[in-house]
């Protein structure tokens, strides 16, 4: 970027391993920006220009509140400091190495050199601040379920995909690598649309994949409908989600903890939505619904 270079605040909150992914969830929504699990608790960035003055307060609100419902013994502490944004870039970087999902994807940042066998399937992402590099759980339950032909039993071979909430877009650029025609991505975040459309230039990919800003309308219909956001997102949104799955469609939703599984399925089965597939991964599930009358 030209003219001056960019400061960050870095705050890093300590808890026990236990509730990280619970606990970022929540800062996530807090502040809409990303959060990182450490070995010691979390850490998020914020850009120095809109750094909120009363970010303490809130802070201290949300841990306090998450302390209680949690009911912890331990207590929630936070520190603070202000980095350069080359030290960030690269901090995240040393983060980052070559990684493979399932039997045939390899994800790698575009900055190191990849050992592919023949047959693999590589994704190059660079993805600045947006979410997905297939390191967290979710991501890479998505990447599973689409390469193990987790769409066996819909009929027809699946031709189109929305990839709601896409992040750095991984999971679009996965999908149209394994073939499927259509491909729409979606995010509300200006900055994620701009990742993306840059990894898909990096995979050979610009014009294959349609991307757009904002929320699911409804008013089209997919062969697969993929949503790796959070439990209550895809809660406020089952009946949106629902309208835009084709009637021999899976929809595939993931970023859900398992504790939180049952609200989430009960939400898509008062949309006439079944539960037809469940897959874990450490703390997180992803869940694979149909509509009832195509479920045998």
């Amino acid at each position: 970027m030209a003219g001056m270079k960019k400061q960050w605040v870095r705050i890093d909150i300590s808890c026990e391993a236990e509730v990280a992914d619970e606990l970022a969830f929540d800062v996530a929504e807090a502040f809409g920006t990303g959060v990182e699990i450490t070995g010691q608790g979390i850490r998020l960035y914020w850009e120095d220009e809109s750094f909120s003055k009363n970010w303490t307060h809130i802070l201290d609100r949300l841990l306090s509140g998450f302390r209680q419902s949690s009911e912890l013994t331990f207590p929630l502490t936070y520190s603070y400091s202000t980095i350069a944004e080359e030290d960030w870039t690269e901090r995240w970087k040393d983060d980052f190495k070559p990684l493979r999902v399932g039997k045939r994807f390899v994800v790698s940042p575009t900055w190191e050199t990849v050992k592919s066998d023949s047959g693999d399937i590589v994704i190059r992402v660079d993805p600045g601040r947006a979410f997905g590099t297939g390191h967290h759980e979710t991501t890479r339950l998505c990447l599973e379920w689409l390469e193990e032909g987790g769409t066996v039993g819909m009929g027809a071979a699946p031709n189109s995909l929305l990839d709601v909430g896409t992040g750095s877009g991984i999971l679009a650029i996965a999908a149209s690598l394994l073939g499927f025609a259509r491909v729409l991505a979606v995010d509300t975040d200006p900055e994620a649309i701009e990742v993306a459309e840059e990894n898909m230039r990096i995979n050979g990919l610009t014009g294959r994949i349609k991307l757009g800003l904002g929320t699911v309308t409804g008013e089209s219909r997919f062969d697969v409908v993929l949503a790796n956001i959070q439990a209550n997102p895809l809660i406020g949104m089952a009946g949106t989600l629902a309208k835009s799955v084709a009637e021999a469609g899976r929809l595939v939703l993931s970023g859900i903890l398992v504790e939180q599984k049952d609200r989430v399925r009960k939400a898509y089965e008062g949309q006439g939505l079944e539960l037809i597939e469940e897959r874990i991964a450490g703390e997180w599930c992803l869940l694979v619904f149909g509509f009832m009358s195509e479920v045998a």
